[in-house]
């Protein structure tokens, strides 16, 4: 009988370590938080520092003043700034398209990407997902390589916009990156013919970069490079 009290004696005390070890900590993470976050409630802090990060507004990584030159030597006649309103405007159109259920992407734009779209739309038939005030800031080019036959071009937007989804609402900055694709040598590649250069005056394909005149009839090709790429993706960063 006396091994049975000391033994809940014993866990009594046990007891009330842990309780006051959990008051304490309560405590010490309720000061924390008051003094990190403004509010007593650390989770609560934790949320709100959360959405304060999602709503600060993201820099765009780019590398213009480095890939720049090499992309007007390739394409002498290409208007960047021109290119980058493409990706602008295939954003906005992306993210309304995927609200408003009704596919609206340019006709630069793969079949891969409206494919990924499509499905995108079907997913928020449920959540009923709405972006509001998309502010885009700034765009930057993000990457350029030649690889064989085939050149890429990446460009990083940084935005912000209101997603609401029933009663929720929260302010969104993201990045987000646009990837244009150019074919500009069609030999062995079966299928690609229709995101090659073209001539819009004899239709012969034009083989190779940069080229001003086409080699079969001598017409100019003239601000040919903005309607020869492909919009291949749209990625959050």
């Amino acid at each position: 009988m006396t091994l049975l009290i000391i033994f809940l004696v014993l866990i009594l005390i046990i007891i009330g370590i842990v309780f006051i070890g959990f008051l304490y900590i309560k405590r010490k993470a309720s000061e924390f938080s008051s003094m990190w976050f403004g509010t007593s409630n650390f989770f609560e802090g934790l949320k709100q520092q959360k959405q304060e990060f999602e709503a600060e507004p993201k820099v765009p990584y780019g590398m213009d003043n480095l890939l720049l030159p090499e992309i007007t030597k390739d394409f002498p006649n290409m208007n960047i700034d021109e290119m980058k309103k493409i990706a602008e405007d295939s954003i906005i159109n992306f993210f309304n398209s995927i609200e408003t259920g009704n596919l609206s992407m340019p006709q630069i734009c793969s079949d891969g990407l409206r494919d990924k779209v499509l499905n995108l739309i079907a997913d928020n038939r449920s959540k009923k997902t709405a972006f509001e005030n998309i502010n885009i800031h700034k765009t930057v080019i993000n990457q350029y390589v030649k690889n064989g036959s085939i050149c890429k071009m990446v460009f990083q937007s940084s935005l912000g916009y209101k997603e609401r989804n029933h009663n929720d609402s929260n302010l969104r900055e993201e990045r987000y990156n646009t990837e244009f694709i150019y074919i500009y040598d069609t030999k062995g590649l079966p299928g690609n013919e229709s995101i090659s250069l073209k001539c819009p005056n004899c239709g012969a394909p034009i083989k190779g970069l940069g080229h001003k005149v086409c080699p079969y009839c001598q017409a100019g090709l003239i601000d040919l490079a903005p309607k020869t790429w492909k919009l291949t993706d749209i990625t959050r960063n």
